[in-house]
């Protein structure tokens, strides 16, 4: 192993690699740049290797990170390398992804080195030092040793993917590594948290949660259920209630075979029995459940966790992670906190009083937003050239359109009735694109499964190649077990492909190409708009599925909203050229989010 002390050494070696592909790996004494320094750059290809000790160089790695610029390194969570390469001043170092490469080519799915070491290349990493002590002085032969392989084993990781890539796996590949910067600047700046409001939102959510234990208890004695929040507790007390044919109909859990206790399931059966047994306590009981659940999830996820990580913060912001096509799909996956899983309103209190309303812009700023119009069903119509959905989306509602057949005659979506009856025709369209039968969608929406045969069959007649395209994917999939999506990259099915995911990975494939792409514009505008001494303090601060969030100066408001919805505009185009652009976006600007 070839190991580097000098600057001078290090450019050597830089210019027998900087113009190809070289595998890079740090060793860093924190995980944040704010709290640590880079202790070791391990660098492999297959002609050239060598172990880089910032130490003894003078500046250490902020003074030679710019010697990177050149060629295309490739790493294993490019995030991470290029956090620190733009703490050290050089944004444009072109850190590439083997992971993404790989996601590219098998679908999402986010997973360690070690484990994709022992699938892919049937060989085991050692990690023991992984957690040893990086600041020490004389670091260990073991030490020196192991971050070196790091670097190898990314290298022939990505030289065992790189040879089944074809120019469109090449493409895809392209688009999540372009995503990382975008990314870095949404954990960094974080959503600020009015602690004083979302401390009284718990309260409120407290009081309803007493309140709906105190119905519970009301009708269920502590000998029926000890604990209300044992599911197992509950499925064996309803179990022991209910008549055969109940629970031979009730869904089951995977994992236990109990009885589903999932709020929507509870709500379900509580509007059966209402119209079965008008007044009986059950279905006060079902509800009360529920709604406790409800409100249990609310202060479990959003309530003091909240509050923690944002008192954690000296500036009061949550910083969420966001992770790069994690899903099959190609997806985002968010945690610490999952921003994506926070609900547009409260559906106990209302909009008032939703969890988006506690994250609020700085004093003299303000939030700016636009949100993709219903981009999986355009999607939909464009793959499967679907006119008169296409037409909908574009001239009309889609979703008012099944609402008024449902109804049986027009809604006025801007009542609450009409908003009501909108988003329960949202799921039904979604329920049958997406291989939901009649009996599915008759417990869904609370119907008889003649009523939903209706529903079904006026989607299948108005849109008839969309209702087709499920089972063009499906054919599609059993011939190949995979599916070409539109961005170049593929999903590998099972071996037996099912309609549901048939249907509903290619869409969300193809809105997650134009949400990155959408992503990767916004941010090299900010970036060109910065240098040029504009928009100096707008931060992209989310993606929330097909939304992007800013945060910029109020005098700044304005032009940062135009900004963003020409980039999603081109972003979608770059997608589907010819496609109409009418209604493609919503934007706002507010003072929180729950007011965009």
């Amino acid at each position: 192993m070839n190991l580097i002390t000098t600057k001078t050494a290090l450019a050597d070696y830089l210019s027998l690699v900087n113009d190809g592909m070289c595998a890079l790996d740090f060793e860093t004494t924190s995980l944040r740049p704010e709290d640590g320094k880079v202790r070791l750059v391990s660098l492999y290809n297959v002609a050239h290797g060598a172990l880089v000790d910032f130490d003894p160089i003078p500046g250490g790695f902020a003074a030679c990170a710019s010697m990177f610029q050149r060629g295309e390194w490739i790493v294993f969570n490019a995030g991470f390398e290029l956090r620190w390469f733009i703490a050290a001043g050089s944004p444009g170092v072109a850190c590439k992804d083997v992971g993404y490469l790989r996601r590219a080519i098998l679908g999402g799915g986010q997973y360690a080195l070690k484990h994709l070491i022992s699938w892919d290349l049937g060989r085991e990493m050692d990690k023991t030092e992984q957690a040893s002590d990086w600041a020490d002085p004389d670091l260990t032969d073991s030490q020196l040793e192991y971050a070196y392989n790091d670097a190898v084993e990314t290298w022939d990781l990505f030289q065992h993917w790189y040879g089944r890539a074809d120019q469109d796996h090449l493409l895809a590949w392209q688009m999540f590594d372009d995503m990382v910067p975008a990314v870095i600047e949404m954990e960094e700046a974080g959503m600020l948290l009015d602690t004083h409001r979302h401390d009284r939102l718990i309260g409120e959510w407290t009081r309803i949660q007493n309140s709906k234990l105190a119905a519970i208890n009301d009708i269920v004695t502590a000998q029926d259920v000890a604990n209300v929040r044992s599911d197992s507790q509950w499925s064996d007390y309803l179990a022991r209630l209910l008549d055969d044919n109940v629970i031979a109909s009730w869904p089951r859990t995977e994992k236990t075979g109990q009885l589903s206790m999932k709020g929507e399931v509870l709500r379900n059966a509580a509007a059966q029995f209402d119209v079965a047994y008008p007044g009986n306590p059950l279905t006060t009981l079902l509800d009360s459940l529920a709604d406790f659940k409800k409100v249990s999830k609310y202060l479990s996820s959003f309530g003091a966790s909240l509050l923690q990580k944002a008192h954690a913060s000296p500036d009061k912001r949550v910083r969420a992670r966001f992770n790069i096509a994690a899903a099959k799909t190609g997806r985002f996956s968010c945690a610490g906190p999952n921003l994506q899983q926070i609900p547009r309103d409260n559906e106990l209190l209302g909009e008032a009083t939703s969890v988006r309303s506690s994250f609020v812009a700085a004093e003299g700023r303000r939030l700016v937003s636009f949100d993709y119009s219903g981009i999986e069903l355009r999607v939909l119509a464009l793959l499967a050239e679907d006119d008169q959905l296409l037409t909908d989306m574009v001239e009309g509602d889609v979703h008012s359109e099944v609402a008024a057949v449902i109804a049986g005659h027009p809604i006025d979506k801007s009542t609450p009735e009409g908003k009501k009856a909108r988003t329960a025709a949202k799921g039904v369209s979604f329920g049958i694109i997406y291989g939901s039968g009649a009996s599915g969608l008759a417990v869904n929406m609370r119907t008889t499964v003649e009523k939903a045969e209706e529903y079904i069959d006026f989607w299948a007649t108005r849109y008839s190649n969309a209702f087709n395209y499920r089972h063009l994917m499906l054919a599609e999939a059993t011939k190949t077990r995979r599916i070409r999506c539109v961005d170049g990259g593929t999903i590998y099915m099972g071996k037996k492909p099912e309609l549901p995911q048939c249907a509903n990975y290619p869409v969300q494939r193809a809105a997650l190409s134009v949400m990155a792409r959408a992503l990767i514009r916004h941010k090299n505008t900010l970036d060109a708009c910065r240098l040029r001494g504009e928009q100096a303090h707008t931060k992209i601060i989310s993606t929330i599925h097909d939304a992007i969030i800013d945060e910029t100066l109020l005098a700044d408001a304005s032009s940062c909203l135009s900004l963003m919805e020409q980039d999603m505009t081109d972003a979608y185009l770059d997608i589907f050229p010819e496609a109409p652009t009418e209604r493609l976006v919503e934007g706002g600007v507010g003072t929180s989010w729950a007011n965009l």
